[in-house]
């Protein structure tokens, strides 16, 4: 078992919890770190995070991008935004990814503004992902 923290700029998710695993959506592909996992830092893609509480019960999480940082006394995830399927509103995020994604074919947009519209995207279809595997 290894500890896990998990928060965002506006709130703690998970404090010091004991899990079994966690699987996070590294920059280079899913990764799945257990107990006596090897020590890194990674950035993290939006996507979906899951983890395995030490009493079983498993939760799942869309996030945005962040940090991930495995030591010896657990797991710590910084992210920008984390949301579960309880928080999702399908029908209006599916609007404003079609929003977003007519955004993008414009040339019109910076190359800043054109990286974050991205990431946006990137995190609306993370929570869309998320909503779609619990029905």
């Amino acid at each position: 078992m290894f500890q896990l923290f998990l928060a965002t700029p506006e709130k703690k998710l998970v404090g010091d919890s004991e899990l079994s695993e966690i699987t996070v959506p590294a920059h280079a592909g899913e990764l799945n770190i257990l107990p006596g996992h090897a020590p890194l830092m990674t950035t993290l893609d939006p996507g979906v995070l899951s983890y395995k509480l030490k009493s079983g019960q498993e939760e799942r999480l869309a996030i945005g991008w962040g940090y991930c940082q495995v030591s010896a006394a657990g797991v710590s995830v910084l992210v920008e935004e984390a949301v579960s399927s309880s928080e999702i509103e399908a029908a209006s995020l599916d609007k404003e990814v079609e929003k977003l994604e007519m955004l993008l074919g414009q040339d019109s947009l910076s190359e800043e503004d054109w990286v974050r519209t991205e990431k946006m995207l990137a995190t609306y279809r993370a929570q869309l992902t998320l909503k779609s595997e619990k029905h």
